[in-house]
């Protein structure tokens, strides 16, 4: 017989944690990751600054883990795609899709960037940044075999470089939008993909 007592405590956590990783959003969004504050995440989500750290070991790790949910959400929208779409149709719906996932959003991208400046100059998180970049290149990576073998194409470079290549692309063309916010990201996006897809094809 299941332990209702515990699974209630699991599940009372769970949701701590989902309310304080979306008033972390909130917080770091209008303030910045270095004017946000612990305190100032544990007053928005209604909780004692106790449940963050009993949630999070530090600040950082709540921006971590608030970076995890993204890069999944992402992700996993990429595997969607791969697992449903036919091959022919995927660089476009990839492209049309580009403003669903988190990671890309203009107010995202400039929070990050700030925390991947810190991050440079602190050797204990910037390790943990990448690990975290080694996870998604990897990820990317195996979506890129499953996609080229779909479609007959070999890749002539290790494809763990040209997941690089891509994510790289990806961000640059959120780093344009700021200075030209009616950039279409996802619309370049899917030509990049699409006109790589006929080079490797041939």
């Amino acid at each position: 017989m299941p332990d209702v007592a515990r699974l209630s405590r699991d599940e009372q956590r769970a949701r701590t944690r989902a309310d304080l990783l979306a008033a972390a959003a909130t917080v770091f969004a209008r303030t910045g990751y270095h004017a946000s504050s612990v305190d100032m995440v544990a007053e928005a989500a209604g909780y004692t600054k106790g449940a963050v750290y009993s949630n999070f070991a530090s600040k950082e790790d709540l921006f971590l883990a608030l970076l995890d949910e993204h890069v999944d959400q992402a992700v996993e929208t990429l595997e969607e795609i791969v697992a449903s779409t036919d091959p022919a149709a995927r660089a476009q719906l990839l492209g049309a899709r580009r403003e669903e996932m988190q990671v890309f959003d203009r107010d995202w991208h400039l929070l990050e960037t700030e925390f991947v400046l810190y991050a440079a100059r602190n050797e204990r998180v910037r390790a943990l940044m990448a690990e975290r970049q080694q996870r998604t290149r990897a990820r990317i990576a195996d979506l890129l075999r499953r996609h080229l073998g779909d479609v007959g194409a070999d890749a002539p470079i290790d494809l763990e470089d040209l997941a690089r290549i891509l994510i790289a692309t990806g961000d640059g063309l959120t780093v344009m939008s700021v200075a030209e916010p009616d950039t279409d990201g996802g619309r370049l996006m899917g030509m990049v993909l699409h006109l790589l897809e006929q080079a490797l094809a041939r």
